[in-house]
């Protein structure tokens, strides 16, 4: 486990549990997915839960006691983010979970030309209903954890949302992601925005916690941002210019530290690197950041 972006004054503590690149342990497992354990004065978060039991193998490894995780956040209602939801509950009796409303439908892709279901687990979901907390709007779900879901649409959305789903009967429609939702932490020296993976566009999700807290620095924007140079020839893809825009907009926006990865590849985070210089960092299992 490693440590960055800390001084003696870091009130914030962030350990990647799951994330698509191996860290440095070799004890880890990592997967396609995104699960982050925050720690802040108030409380223990749990943001995402990854594809499944993994992140819980590695915070056991890593000495982190899901048990006294006080609340649990699902960005949106893909299986990369909430799969491993029925392993956190048994370990786990006491803290609630946090969706937006709507991320228990029926999610697809057809990336590579083929249809599969990518939602969350609907037994999972049915079974436990009384753990499970529905958000509208924006809402404080424990001391400086703020739960956003009016997200704008002044920048693009990423080009991969075009092989996304929803499914209506037998017809699949374009997922306009509203069960997405932005996590944001306020904190004394500035806030922390969470993005899962930014289906609705990172720098959208930037905005509205902007927009919600004025007059707070952005100390960073953390996860996912679904930039994806696609392996298919025919299938739209995220070009180097819709990066190069994207870097330039969140360094507008303030964002003094970019921490990404899951759906951010490796090509985009190049990208990244060239223009935001020593601002990205990069998402690893078991990487440890402090802020």
């Amino acid at each position: 486990m490693y440590s960055m972006i800390g001084d003696d004054t870091s009130t914030m503590r962030i350990t990647t549990l799951i994330e698509n690149a191996h860290g440095s342990d070799a004890r880890l497992r990592n997967e396609h997915g995104l699960s982050l354990f925050i720690e802040t004065k108030d409380c223990k978060l749990l943001f995402d839960l990854g594809p499944s039991h993994r992140f819980a193998d590695n915070a056991a490894i890593l000495g982190i006691d899901l048990a006294a995780v006080d609340l649990a956040v699902i960005s949106h209602g893909h299986y990369d983010h909430g799969g491993g939801l029925a392993r956190f509950l048994e370990l786990n009796s006491d803290a609630n979970v946090f969706l937006r409303r709507g991320a228990d439908g029926p999610q697809y892709s057809t990336a590579l030309a083929r249809e599969r279901y990518i939602g969350l687990d609907p037994e999972v979901l049915r079974a436990n209903m009384d753990r499970l907390r529905w958000v509208d709007g924006e809402t404080e779900v424990a001391p400086r954890i703020h739960l956003l879901t009016t997200i704008p649409k002044i920048d693009a959305r990423p080009s991969g949302n075009s092989r996304l789903f929803l499914k209506e009967g037998d017809r699949l429609i374009p997922d306009p992601f509203d069960h997405e939702l932005v996590c944001v932490i306020k904190e004394e020296d500035g806030i922390v925005v969470l993005t899962g993976c930014g289906h609705c566009g990172a720098t959208n999700m930037v905005r509205v916690a902007k927009e919600h807290f004025p007059h707070d620095s952005i100390k960073a924007v953390v996860g996912g941002f679904h930039l994806i140079f696609s392996p298919a020839a025919n299938d739209p893809a995220t070009t180097p210019e819709d990066v190069r825009i994207f870097a330039g907009t969140l360094a507008r926006l303030g964002c003094a530290k970019v921490i990404t990865g899951h759906c951010t590849d490796e090509k985009a985070i190049s990208i990244l690197q060239e223009q935001l210089g020593n601002r990205l960092a990069r998402l690893r299992t078991g990487m440890t950041f402090e802020m």
